[in-house]
């Protein structure tokens, strides 16, 4: 790509931040976005730097794509403007003084952390009307947007594909760019439903991802604990089926686990069992999300914490068992749950 100018109304001297970048735009942007804005700041400073996507990119170890995603969303931050020639050339960045937001929150110095997902309910998908559609598909990057997402499903797409594609830019609020990854990674997994794509769509807004770089992560997360699932059972020869990935889907996504404890469940089925169960593993995961575990360490204290009331129950005089004593005899208890499942696993032989 071409090398471009570099210009600015701040003043020259030392690398400094402003305070409002970092009290509010660095908190709700993505880490790759503010990497790509400091180092701006930097090249101000620096005339023998060389200035192009290519370079920026190399210096960073992003694609030339992930730069071009971060300078547009800070222009629409109005943190800078981006200069292009006739033919969308990028010729110039002119970094802006930064201003206090209009919607601003309280600074970052009284924020607290924003956990992994926000968990928030996406809206209900709303009828839009033939005009509506229309207007959609008139704007120059909702156009563009149609047309590859159908080089991606390999057809020309229906009103109702059309009326998802503008759910997720009208009522998720995805940007182009995300909902152009969505579909190429829908598509990647072996999927070209619309069904499909608008339920992975809703798990990441459920999620609060917001980035292509968000999304990227998610992804990577979920196939590295796919196979690392796998592994842990043992199963080598083979991707998982269907209902393996919802057992593995629900542990990463919806219980919201560590790897690390994901696999300390699977460690501890083969060792109960000598076999693979992920239904096992799931009742070992379940019993942890409603203690509240988070950490190994919330497993060691809970492992205590069980075998103190297991040495309790058998110093204790003997008396006349209830449902309320049963149930908390049975609380965390892999003994009951081994025998819950080989008795189904019987039932089901026998029917």
């Amino acid at each position: 790509m071409n090398q471009f100018r570099l210009k600015t109304d701040i003043p020259a001297g030392m690398t400094g931040v402003s305070n409002l970048f970092l009290d509010y735009y660095m908190p709700k942007a993505n880490g790759e976005y503010v990497k790509v804005y400091l180092y701006l700041l930097r090249a101000l400073n620096h005339p023998d730097m060389e200035l192009s996507v290519t370079a920026f990119a190399d210096a960073l170890e992003h694609t030339e794509g992930d730069i071009l995603r971060a300078l547009k969303y800070w222009e629409k931050q109005k943190l800078l403007r981006l200069e292009c020639n006739a033919a969308r050339e990028l010729q110039g960045i002119y970094l802006l003084r930064i201003p206090l937001p209009d919607d601003r929150t309280e600074p970052l110095v009284q924020e607290t952390p924003k956990p992994a997902s926000d968990g928030r309910t996406p809206p209900q998908k709303k009828s839009y009307s033939p005009d509506d559609l229309a207007e959609f598909s008139s704007q120059k990057e909702c156009r563009q947007l149609v047309f590859v997402c159908e080089q991606y499903l390999k057809k020309t797409m229906s009103p109702m594909e059309t009326e998802t594609l503008l759910y997720f830019y009208d009522q998720l609020h995805f940007s182009v760019d995300l909902i152009e990854y969505l579909v190429e990674y829908c598509v990647c997994k072996g999927s070209r439903s619309i069904h499909y794509i608008e339920k992975v769509a809703l798990a990441w807004a459920e999620a609060g991802i917001t980035t292509v770089a968000e999304a990227k992560e998610r992804t990577t997360t979920y196939t590295r604990g796919c196979f690392a699932v796998m592994k842990a059972f043992g199963i080598n020869d083979r991707n998982p089926v269907d209902p393996e990935l919802k057992y593995i889907e629900k542990w990463l996504l919806t219980y919201d686990f560590t790897l690390e404890l994901i696999l300390e469940a699977c460690t501890r089925t083969m060792e109960r069992l000598h076999k693979p169960s992920f239904q096992y593993a799931d009742r070992i995961l379940k019993e942890w999300s409603r203690h509240k575990v988070h950490t190994l360490e919330d497993v060691k204290a809970l492992d205590a914490e069980h075998q103190k009331r297991g040495r309790q129950t058998k110093t204790a005089p003997a008396a006349r068992s209830t449902g309320f004593s049963n149930f908390e005899q049975r609380d965390y208890d892999f003994d009951a749950l081994e025998e819950q499942l080989l008795n189904s696993q019987q039932i089901r032989q026998e029917v």
